[in-house]
């Protein structure tokens, strides 16, 4: 079977367009890790001399050479994904691509580390001992408050409004705002609330630390105010799937550009702000961060550390918690792929239909339901495909399943699409029907179901499409 097409496949332009930026945004982020800030290049910590010396400039130098070729390539490889026909099999490759995006880049950055580190050793840079001065300065960051929980209720509130003119959506509106309370929790206690010590200027460490704390409240509430108005998209483009996808991805185009730029900032103020720093005193803390990525501090209790730098935290992978989420994350991350495997039996997986002389059942992955003929009331033939509005689930060209809004109310469902024309059956649940209902079925149809090539079966309760799928019209 061809798995490529010259027709490229809208699914795939999709995938395209949100991942394709993902290597030039780690070349930005891991470029920005030659530059020095609070003295660290590149993961390593060294003194003032080492920034004018002719070794480290060669290092730093080569690093960004590799870095540059590595997103290069990653991002040429992607152009031929986009022509692979079959969704399944291209959600597979697109989810290596993307595993692939997320660790090429750091081969490089990890071995001109080690060679920066090894350099570092051997020019005697590395700070003795007795001669670190590390002192806890926590005392600092609570001299500014922290932001009103009424910051976050605002955008809270925004995001509920649509939950009062589509009900139907009122669900996915719900756990948007769920997802702005979270960024208020983020805010607030994903934070190490540490002074930021550079060396023995009281006063850097305090302008550090306030700039950080406040960058990190200005990120999370740059997030919560994009969920809110994410629902607003929702709503207002909720009638054209096409129109409120686009604007989807534009607005959160629009975040990430917004992150970014929060972060960068963030970096270039420790950069300047420890310019002059690293001539006498300075704090080396390399020996707690693996290959300068990974934090390991034994002596801290702390799940949540501050990386050094930037605005960002991570994990202590010395605690026992911090191994068992950095090994759930591991495990995510290696799925990915069975992604693909998932969607491709959704796709190629066929549609049963069998009728017996008590109920009609369908099944595609599974037994999607069993609807018991003496419950049918009425029978009608529907030339035209209803209109589906997806609230969430599967949107493939050849099968539509999950929540959706269809003129019957609020319904799960799993459709194909291309199939048509239909017959609607009403049932009702809570009657008793005489046998003549399923007489009334199999007239309708033309005598019999078995006979029926490409036909569906709409009823209160759901539509078959026959030797395709199934779309399950329930009330609960």
């Amino acid at each position: 079977m061809n798995i490529f097409s010259l027709h490229i496949p809208s699914m795939n332009l999709i995938l395209w367009g949100c991942v394709i930026w993902l290597p030039a945004f780690l070349y930005v982020i891991l470029q920005n890790e030659i530059k020095f800030k609070k003295n660290i290049s590149l993961g390593v910590t060294m003194p003032q001399e080492a920034r004018e010396d002719a070794e480290v400039l060669a290092i730093l130098a080569s690093f960004k050479k590799q870095l540059a070729i590595s997103c290069v390539l990653i991002t040429l490889a992607a152009f031929p994904c986009i022509f692979i026909s079959k969704i399944g099999t291209a959600m597979t490759v697109w989810m290596i691509w993307l595993l692939a995006a997320c660790i090429l880049p750091y081969i490089p950055y990890v071995l001109q580390h080690k060679k920066l580190k090894q350099l570092k050793a051997d020019r005697g840079w590395r700070q003795a001992a007795p001669d670190t001065r590390t002192v806890d300065l926590s005392g600092i960051a609570y001299n500014d408050k922290w932001m009103s929980p009424i910051v976050f209720l605002i955008p809270l509130i925004v995001s509920l409004l649509p939950v009062l003119f589509d009900k139907e959506m009122a669900f996915i509106y719900l756990i948007d705002a769920a997802m702005i309370l979270f960024c208020w929790v983020g805010y607030r206690y994903l934070y190490r609330n540490k002074a930021e010590l550079v060396d023995d200027n009281m006063v850097l460490t305090e302008a550090l630390t306030r700039m950080r704390r406040h960058n990190w409240g200005t990120l999370w509430l740059l997030a919560a105010w994009f969920v809110a108005i994410l629902n607003f998209i929702m709503w207002l483009m909720g009638n054209n799937e096409s129109m409120a996808l686009f604007g989807v991805l534009l607005f959160s185009a629009v975040f990430v550009i917004g992150a970014l730029y929060i972060e960068m900032k963030t970096r270039k103020l420790q950069e300047q702000l420890t310019a002059q720093s690293g001539t006498d005193f300075y704090v080396d803390e390399d020996d707690s961060w693996i290959w300068g990525q990974f934090c390991y501090i034994p002596n801290d209790a702390r799940l949540i550390i501050n990386n050094r730098t930037g605005m960002n935290t991570t994990i202590n992978l010395a605690r026992r918690s911090g191994q068992v989420l950095a090994g759930l994350l591991v495990i995510l991350l290696l799925a990915l792929p069975f992604v693909g495997v998932w969607m491709d039996k959704l796709e190629t997986t066929p549609i049963g239909i069998s009728i017996s002389t008590e109920a009609v059942v369908s099944t595609h992955t599974g037994v999607e339901y069993e609807v018991p003929l003496d419950s049918i009331v009425h029978v009608e033939y529907v030339a035209e495909k209803p209109k589906l509005k997806r609230t969430a689930g599967t949107g493939m060209e050849s099968v539509q399943k999950g929540r959706f809004g269809t003129p019957w109310g609020s319904a799960s469902i799993c459709v194909d699409p291309r199939t048509l024309p239909y017959i609607y059956l009403e049932t009702d649940e809570g009657n008793e029907q005489t046998d003549t209902c399923g007489d009334r079925l199999l007239q309708a149809i033309g005598k019999s179901l078995c006979d029926v090539k490409n036909h569906s079966i709409f009823f209160r309760g759901g539509i078959v499409c026959r030797d395709h799928t199934i779309i399950i019209l329930s009330d609960h």
